[in-house]
């Protein structure tokens, strides 16, 4: 089990991610930064490197620019991993938060659905102090 966007969680999640051919697949002509946080706590950041489709790099973010940031609250994300509510009406009801290329995200959105949908099969630690 992970504490929910520790560096161990961001490390088991790219590895599923790069275990995942459908999601390669459909990224393969996609690379960006992706920044990850609960709402209120981006100083407790993580982030994922993205290169062709595959994950390169996970750990705790830094305060550099990132393509792609996302973040909800604590109980939106585990809805989120849950499946209780699908990315596309998270994003439309602003419980996930998003910041980056609307465009891109839009072409690439079965993929962005899938990653997110992925994040349910990380062993999980919800209770984060």
């Amino acid at each position: 089990m992970y504490k929910f966007l520790s560096e161990q969680w961001i490390k088991a999640y790219a590895e599923d991610w790069n275990k995942n051919e459908k999601l390669k697949n459909e990224l393969k002509d996609f690379s960006a930064s992706i920044k990850y946080y609960i709402e209120g706590r981006d100083g407790d950041a993580v982030h994922l490197i993205v290169k062709n489709g595959e994950a390169i790099e996970a750990e705790k973010a830094d305060s550099k620019s990132y393509d792609f940031e996302l973040w909800a609250s604590l109980e939106n994300w585990k809805k989120l991993a849950t499946g209780d509510i699908g990315p596309k009406a998270a994003m439309l009801t602003k419980r996930l938060k998003f910041k980056g290329s609307m465009i891109t995200a839009m072409k690439y959105m079965s993929a962005f659905e899938e990653s997110l949908k992925m994040m349910g099969k990380v062993p999980t630690d919800w209770d984060i102090k």
